[in-house]
């Protein structure tokens, strides 16, 4: 592939560039996080390759590829905060000039490998955050479906007793398959692996059942006009306390749900029962909004605290295609593994 100084491509990481990844705060100019358990979620990446930045010895810039079959995913986009402005545009244009021809580069070099070429790369970005809109504006990346941010929360979660942790088994890879199979970005090596589905079953039969992720964020802003603010009070306010701890952020995702006829409270009864097996109060479930499930239930489901303080928040699917070929359209719901996001 294509790539010139001061880049070097590597298929493994150092730890310069988990230094990196861990300095990094992301986010919109509402609400800021960092990622903890980087160490961990890191060597989970599959077939991953480095894009690094590298001056002096010293990483100063990293883009993460997932060489999915096909597809290949954008993880991390993460530069040295002294080679950053504090708007729109990076500090030097002429740097900036130099970086992203080099980068755009490699972008287009990527299709034409004779083995292993991408069909397309993909990320999911905060519209809100003006540095992921300058990634995917100068490196051509277009919106191709809208993903929602929907929480589930429950300051003391009930023990549902037809709720229980299950390994993967013919029945959940059946449905996965009948469900998200035809999916555009279908892709299940972190679905099928050593986190628990959950299950809910009724007079001997399963009718619900996800796929559940651990995470941990540490928040240094809330949403809103006073985020700051709020971000110092919460730990003193009953009840929020409970499902936005800021400075250790514990949660579950949820992704790869199936519900037998759609039922509102089934979805329900297994999320409760996923916050009490998981000893948490908070679910957090990115969905692609066209996604049927979503669609029929998000009105009906008592989302709970977390939901009525902060919403629901959206998320752009980007992706890149080879310069001159048109546009592509997802004109079905795509799917989506909770650990692109943590």
């Amino acid at each position: 592939m294509k790539i010139n100084p001061p880049f070097v491509l590597r298929e493994s990481y150092n730890d310069d560039v988990l230094e990196l990844l861990k300095s990094v705060t992301l986010g919109s100019n509402g609400a800021r996080y960092q990622h903890q358990r980087l160490e961990k979620r890191i060597k989970q990446v599959y077939r991953p390759l480095f894009l690094n930045l590298e001056r002096n010895g010293k990483v100063l810039g990293n883009i993460t590829f997932c060489r999915r079959p096909k597809n290949w995913y954008v993880r991390y986009f993460a530069f040295d905060l002294g080679m950053q402005a504090t708007n729109k545009q990076p500090k030097s244009k002429a740097t900036n000039s130099g970086l992203k021809s080099r980068i755009g580069g490699f972008f287009e070099s990527a299709f034409e490998l004779e083995d292993d070429n991408p069909d397309l790369f993909y990320a999911y970005i905060d519209p809100r955050n003006e540095r992921s809109l300058w990634m995917s504006q100068n490196f051509d990346f277009y919106t191709v479906a809208k993903i929602a941010t929907q929480s589930f929360s429950r300051v003391k979660p009930k023990n549902i007793a037809e709720v229980a942790p299950t390994k993967v088994n013919d029945f959940i890879r059946e449905k996965i398959e009948e469900t998200y199979g035809k999916h555009p970005l279908f892709f299940t090596k972190h679905t099928f692996n050593d986190d628990p589905f959950y299950t809910l079953t009724i007079n001997g039969e399963v009718v619900a059942l996800a796929k559940t992720h651990s995470a941990e964020w540490k928040i240094t802003r809330l949403p809103g006009r006073n985020g700051t603010l709020m971000r110092n009070i919460i730990p003193f306010v009953p009840g929020l306390r409970k499902v936005i701890r800021p400075n250790s952020h514990v949660f579950t995702v949820v992704d790869s749900i199936w519900c037998k006829e759609g039922k509102s409270d089934y979805l329900e009864k297994l999320f409760e029962g996923i916050l009490f097996q998981e000893k948490t109060n908070t679910i957090i479930w990115w969905v692609d909004e066209k996604e049927p499930l979503y669609k029929s239930n998000k009105d009906k489901v008592n989302w709970g605290l977390l939901n009525k303080v902060n919403g629901v928040q959206d998320v752009d699917l980007v992706i890149r295609t080879p310069k001159g070929q048109p546009k592509t359209v997802f004109n079905s719901p795509t799917y989506i593994t909770g650990f692109d996001f943590i």
